[in-house]
């Protein structure tokens, strides 16, 4: 990955995504909110990556979830219009009924989605996860798996669409983690 590659920031800002920006930065690779890439593009390429945080502290039942990612679903698919062929898009998720297990078909089914939106709806190809990152304490080393993804050869090798626990990161790449549950 180029020193001119961009990730880009939307959504919710999350505690754990505080050490994004700097990890980015430490292997030449740009950070940028969504909406001013947008408006002040002037002739730069498509981003390489997205990230946007979900803040679910105020959703205490499975059902609210259920309608929060709906918006943020609708939201992706309108920023895959300046992602390049080949983008990564991660969902980090935070808080309320994102503990309960009953969730993580929710965040499979949102991952596979927005896979499928992009193909169909942009013409290209991405890799997307959801991240549940509620239990995660250690926001410089879901920035290192994070940047470590995007920056990876062998990123495009993995599954294409994937939902994730924090504690399968804490010791695996994103990567590994997303081959792993594939298996």
């Amino acid at each position: 990955m180029s020193a001119s590659s961009v990730v880009l920031r939307r959504g919710d800002s999350l505690d754990c995504l505080t050490e994004l920006d700097a990890e980015a930065r430490g292997r030449g690779i740009l950070t940028r909110e969504f909406e001013d890439f947008v408006l002040h593009r002037d002739g730069e390429s498509g981003a390489k990556a997205l990230i946007v945080g979900v803040d679910l502290s105020e959703c205490d039942r499975v059902r609210e979830v259920k309608r929060s990612l709906r918006r943020i679903e609708n939201q992706i698919d309108d920023s895959c219009e300046v992602l390049e062929g080949d983008a990564h898009v991660y969902v980090i998720v935070k808080g309320g009924a994102a503990r309960s297990s009953r969730v993580l078909p929710l965040y499979e089914a949102l991952a596979q989605k927005l896979h499928t939106l992009a193909g169909s709806s942009h013409g290209i190809e991405i890799t997307s996860t959801v991240i549940d990152c509620t239990s995660c304490t250690d926001s410089n080393l879901l920035a290192q798996r994070i940047v470590g993804d995007v920056a990876s050869s062998t990123a495009d090798e993995g599954t294409p669409a994937t939902a994730l626990m924090w504690d399968e990161l804490e010791s695996s790449s994103i990567n590994e983690a997303a081959l792993s549950d594939y298996l």
